[in-house]
C-alpha cells in the first residue's frame, strides 16, 4: 500500500517535521565571493519519507531519500534543495503560517532572494548574514 498525504496533512508535516538548512559558503563561483544553501530536511521512518516524497511530487517538487544520513546516523532523511522546489513549497504554504521552529519566515525570505538574484549584490549578501545572525 502507497501512501499519499493531502494538501492541508502535507502543509501540517512541512510546518511541523521540516527543518530548515540555511548556510552561506565561501565560493570562487561567484564575484560576491560567498554562496548561500537552503533546504529542507526531513527525517522519520522509511514509509513515511517515502509518503512525503510521493504527496510532494504532485506540487511538482523533487527531492532526494536516503536510507541512511550518515553511518554515524543510520536513519532515512528526505532533503529537498533547489531554488524552484522550495519557491512551489512556499507557494503552497499558506501564508501568515509558522513552523515549529520559527525558521520558515527566513526561509521564505531568502528563496525569495534567490528567484530575485539579490543574493549576488552586497546588499544582499549582507541581509543573508544578517539573517543567519553573523551581523
Amino acid at each position: 500500500m502507497r501512501i499519499m498525504y493531502s494538501k492541508d496533512m502535507l502543509v501540517g508535516i512541512l510546518l511541523s517535521c521540516a527543518k530548515v538548512q540555511f548556510k552561506i559558503i565561501r565560493t570562487d563561483e561567484l564575484k560576491i565571493g560567498y554562496k548561500p544553501i537552503v533546504g529542507l530536511s526531513i527525517r522519520g521512518t522509511a514509509k513515511f519519507l517515502n509518503g512525503v516524497q510521493r504527496s510532494l511530487l504532485h506540487w511538482g517538487v523533487y527531492s532526494s531519500y536516503h536510507n541512511e544520513e550518515s553511518s554515524s546516523r543510520p536513519k532515512p532523511i528526505l532533503y529537498i534543495s533547489g531554488v524552484m522546489n522550495l519557491k512551489r513549497i512556499i507557494q503552497n504554504i499558506p501564508e501568515g503560517l509558522e513552523s515549529r521552529q520559527g525558521e520558515w519566515k527566513t526561509m521564505e525570505t531568502v528563496v525569495k532572494m534567490l528567484v530575485n538574484k539579490e543574493h549576488l549584490t552586497q546588499k544582499g549578501l549582507d541581509k543573508l548574514l544578517e539573517l543567519k545572525g553573523v551581523i
